[in-house]
């Protein structure tokens, strides 16, 4: 990665988003942080970010209602947001994927699988995993497989 893309961190656990802050940093990343949904749309609004990674749950709003907004305005409507969240229903996965999320991860996230999920989004080469790296955990629901009489 030559160029230092500048990821929006949207978390309410500050531990885990100083952590994962340092994590990216670590693997060429310029992070900002932002730990409610109302500054999450003000930081974007203000200096868009190249990518966000937006939790789901937080105070000030639902990291959904930002979503909807980040997608719903001119100026961030073109901004990747990967979430990290902690709710495994496959009906907010799937809804949170319709709002324009381009992926769905389940926290806690390996740094590795997390990186993968950013260039992705971002268009750019993906780093072969480390060998003790675990394999990625698939950011869509399987689908069901057609029924055969």
């Amino acid at each position: 990665m030559k160029r230092k893309y500048t990821v929006l961190l949207a978390d309410d656990d500050k531990v885990q988003t100083m952590m994962l802050s340092s994590q990216l940093r670590a693997k060429g990343f310029s992070v900002a942080a932002a730990y409610d949904a109302t500054y999450t749309f003000m930081v974007a609004m203000k200096s868009p970010p190249d990518i966000v990674v937006l939790d789901i749950q937080m105070p000030g709003g639902t990291g959904r209602a930002v979503l909807e907004r980040l997608k719903g305005s001119s100026k961030t409507m073109q901004i990747p947001v990967v979430v990290l969240s902690s709710i495994a229903d496959p009906t907010v996965v799937r809804e949170v994927l319709a709002l324009g999320a381009t992926e769905y991860l389940h926290k806690p996230a390996n740094i590795e699988v997390l990186v993968a999920a950013l260039q992705r989004a971002l268009g750019l080469p993906v780093d072969p995993p480390a060998a003790d790296a675990p394999a990625a955990p698939p950011s869509t629901p399987p689908a069901s497989a057609p029924s055969t009489p």
